[in-house]
């Protein structure tokens, strides 16, 4: 596997990684109707070939599988050995025999050309190191009336999710070293003209963008949720850059579950999330 994305690669093949798996089951939940309206914008069909870009645990193979039905394929990739056993895993106690995994980095991996028709992304394809390459690479493996879409986070001013643990972490134990807005991470694509750009220099087709708010329903309590908020996302990389304790991260979970008590509903908090959906062709 090429080393273009290895700080990636460290990251979600560390504790981080282990953190997601750890939280599939809330995880899934929170970006459930996330998932739900990026595979009806893909439009996908039985008997398509498809591909998954940052697959993680593999909800989004799973269920992409499902709409191909049996006679159809989906690829589930990922740049982390340990989300990619684990969603290979769940494929299989699905009883899914249309998915496939592949251990690569996509921005380089040697794709068949025109063998997709359409590649999907729920948050996977923000990481890399040169979105402009890895579009093109992608591109190469669309099938000539074949389609790119996928999710991408909005700002975290817009996004309570991201915003309110991030703060909770600052004041915590202060602000991280300055960074590209842009650098590879969960809000590198949050400015949707910039990404456009990316994918229309990279011979993409039609690129658009849509921006949809679209509620996280975790269907728990705020300190529940909080209990995640506080170790996945920005506050975990805070917390890792600068070496945070567990009294740290207790501190910091208590904070966020007071902040997300103004989204409690009866059944549960309701957070919302505003995401950016991108579409884009290989004609």
């Amino acid at each position: 596997m090429s080393d273009a994305n290895s700080a990636q690669a460290d990251y979600w093949n560390s504790e981080s990684g282990h953190q997601w798996i750890a939280q599939e089951t809330f995880l899934d939940a929170v970006l459930s109707a996330i998932l739900g309206r990026l595979l009806e914008r893909a439009d996908i069909r039985p008997k398509e070939s498809l591909l998954d870009v940052g697959c993680g645990t593999g909800a989004s193979t799973i269920a992409a599988a499902i709409k191909t039905g049996p006679a159809g394929h989906v690829a589930g990739l990922d740049i982390a050995e340990q989300l990619l056993n684990r969603a290979r895993k769940r494929s299989e106690d699905a009883g899914l025999r249309n998915t496939s995994f592949i251990l690569a980095d996509a921005q380089t991996h040697p794709f068949v050309p025109e063998s997709f028709d359409a590649i999907i992304s729920r948050f996977g394809v923000m990481f890399f190191d040169d979105p402009v390459a890895a579009f093109a690479n992608l591109a190469r493996g669309l099938k000539p009336r074949g389609r790119l879409v996928f999710a991408a986070w909005a700002p975290a001013a817009e996004n309570p999710w991201f915003l309110i643990p991030r703060d909770a972490a600052i004041a915590r134990l202060g602000k991280p070293a300055p960074a590209d807005p842009f650098a590879p991470g969960p809000l590198a694509f949050q400015d949707m003209e910039r990404v456009k750009k990316l994918m229309k220099q990279a011979g993409l087709k039609n690129a658009r963008g849509e921006t949809e708010v679209v509620p996280l329903i975790p269907l728990v309590t705020a300190g529940e949720a909080a209990r995640v908020a506080a170790r996945v996302g920005p506050a975990a990389r805070i917390m890792k850059e600068f070496s945070g304790t567990e009294a740290d991260a207790v501190a910091i979970e208590s904070t966020v579950a007071e902040a997300f008590l103004k989204f409690e509903t009866g059944k549960g908090i309701s957070v919302p999330a505003t995401i950016h959906f991108f579409s884009a062709g290989k004609t």
